[in-house]
């Protein structure tokens, strides 16, 4: 498969850089990807990376639940278990930050489109944009709704009231044209929410190379707290607040030691998951993942 060295960092442009671990895909191939991080802006990336054409391979796999909605592992069925409750608090988290009942909403890398279905439900208008066509296409019979490909957002001049990106922003292949453009499609009062992985959490640091949120190659970039809020403030958006997502440092341990590591200690995966939860709890900056609510400042 085609492989494209990353040269410069994909949010500063900055070259200086350095390999801080090697991580292997756990889902499909098993190929070893190096992950860098800016010694500027603190971003980490993957590199090299699949092309354009070829990344969509990297999604084929039945265990990829949020693209197929499917899947029979023990991880899948937890998953399953806990999205009825995840969904819900998105919804309320929506509505509590953009102080509507209902208004315009995007979400950017709606996957399956649950969580689109959920807003459609509540009153909310929806639009999606999903860059893979076979969940493009399942999204779009789930929420009875048009579904966006890359192309068709950057040329909409649709602006939102909400723009939502649930664990999308780190496979976004071209990151610096997605934020520019989330910029010019939000509505004056509107709100940008975006939940991404930390690599300074506790289960990161714990598990290392073989942390799942690393998730490579589909995660092409890899973010810090201070990493993120300095890329969103150059696109002149102001961070409101920030949260850790509960259940992500349990899922995130179980799935680093069960997928990743082959290992069925459930026991420690959940202390892991514990101590992670705990911190984030006292500071979101140390959340296994973080939700980030930006306004334009």
């Amino acid at each position: 498969m085609g492989k494209i060295v990353i040269q410069n960092c994909p949010a500063c442009g900055s070259n200086k850089y350095e390999k801080v671990l090697t991580a292997s895909d756990y889902l499909v191939s098993g190929e070893s990807f190096e992950i860098m991080e800016c010694n500027d802006c603190s971003l980490r990336f993957t590199s090299p990376i699949p092309s354009n054409i070829e990344i969509g391979n990297y999604y084929k796999s039945d265990d990829y639940i949020s693209h197929t909605g499917k899947g029979n592992s023990f991880i899948n069925k937890i998953y399953r278990f806990v999205q009825y409750f995840t969904l819900c608090s998105k919804k309320k988290k929506v509505e509590k930050y953009s102080q509507k009942n209902s208004g315009l909403i995007l979400d950017i890398g709606c996957g399956a489109g649950d969580f689109l279905k959920t807003m459609k439900q509540s009153g909310w208008e929806i639009n999606g944009v999903e860059i893979n066509e076979i969940a493009r296409k399942l999204a779009g019979k789930n929420t009875g709704s048009v579904i966006l490909n890359q192309t068709e957002f950057f040329k909409s001049e649709q602006k939102y009231d909400v723009i939502t990106l649930w664990h999308s922003l780190e496979h976004l292949n071209t990151l610096t044209r997605f934020l520019e453009k989330i910029s010019i499609s939000l509505n004056a009062n509107g709100v940008v929410m975006i939940a991404v992985p930390n690599y300074q959490s506790f289960d990161a640091e714990y598990f290392r190379q073989d942390w799942a949120a690393y998730d490579v190659p589909r995660h092409l970039y890899h973010f810090s707290f201070s990493a993120i809020v300095e890329i969103m403030e150059k696109f002149k958006f102001k961070l409101m607040e920030s949260k850790q997502l509960p259940f992500d440092p349990f899922y995130v341990s179980l799935l680093s030691e069960f997928s990743v590591m082959k290992k069925h200690n459930i026991l420690k995966a959940l202390w892991i998951g514990w101590k992670s939860y705990w911190q984030g709890r006292k500071d979101a900056r140390k959340g296994s993942s973080v939700l980030y609510i930006f306004k334009r400042g």
